[in-house]
């Protein structure tokens, strides 16, 4: 398919999941819930091989996601919405002596659904964990710069990608002050990028990621002060 369409195709099933998101909130809106966003970094891993050789690399690279709405209600039922981006460099030699440059981009937005929980130790400090099962669309933004044995230079120039995102997480979180939040978590995926350079697909496999991150809790209030009631 032309990278073209695929950007196209990608862009429509990005409109089509945050217009869903709008409609479905109203029928998950279960009140009261705890709410949090945060801007979290770290790091991404995972596998990368390509038909024309029989060798797995394993990648490293970095993942950075701003968490646009994690509730939890409750019931224990957790509800999220996300934009992640990963970015994979690898730079490997094969058996035949060639050299082999990639860099990636890959871009998600995704929605989590779990069970969780937060636990009061103080009046300003709670703890609290989730887990959540993943799923979104993404869009993938690839290069490749290769240097055969006999020292001839080839760069494959910047295509896109579509890619449909499926795992779980683990989260773990520290709220401060009830305002401040602050934690880590732990991701797994099974999801397959492939990459095309000419005549030769790649497959990127992103496998793992953990992050750290900070942001803001907005929980609810049991008990609004009036001048008869006083909390």
């Amino acid at each position: 398919m032309n990278h073209r369409k695929i950007l196209k195709i990608c862009w429509l099933l990005l409109v089509c999941g945050i217009s869903l998101s709008w409609i479905a909130e109203p029928l998950f809106a279960q009140e009261p819930a705890e709410t949090r966003k945060w801007i979290g970094w770290g790091q991404a891993f995972g596998n990368y091989t390509q038909d024309d050789i029989t060798q797995t690399e394993d990648v490293e690279g970095y993942t950075g996601e701003i968490m646009l709405s994690h509730r939890i209600f409750d019931d224990s039922m957790t509800l999220g919405k996300a934009i992640m981006n990963s970015y994979f460099p690898s730079g490997f030699e094969d058996s035949f002596g060639n050299f082999h440059d990639i860099k990636a981009h890959v871009y998600h937005y995704y929605y989590s659904f779990g069970l969780g929980k937060s636990f009061e130790i103080h009046d300003k400090f709670q703890v609290g964990a989730t887990a959540d099962l993943v799923g979104g669309v993404g869009m993938a933004i690839f290069k490749k710069h290769y240097r055969t044995a006999s020292g001839q230079e080839i760069n494959f120039s910047e295509k896109f990608g579509f890619d449909l995102l499926t795992g779980y997480q683990i989260t773990a979180f520290f709220d401060f002050n009830n305002y401040w939040t602050a934690g880590f978590k732990s991701s797994v995926y099974r999801n397959r990028i492939t990459l095309e350079f000419g005549d030769v697909d790649g497959q990127l496999d992103h496998i793992h990621s953990s992050m750290i991150f900070i942001g803001l809790k907005q929980g609810y209030v049991d008990c609004v002060p009036t001048a008869y009631v006083q909390c």
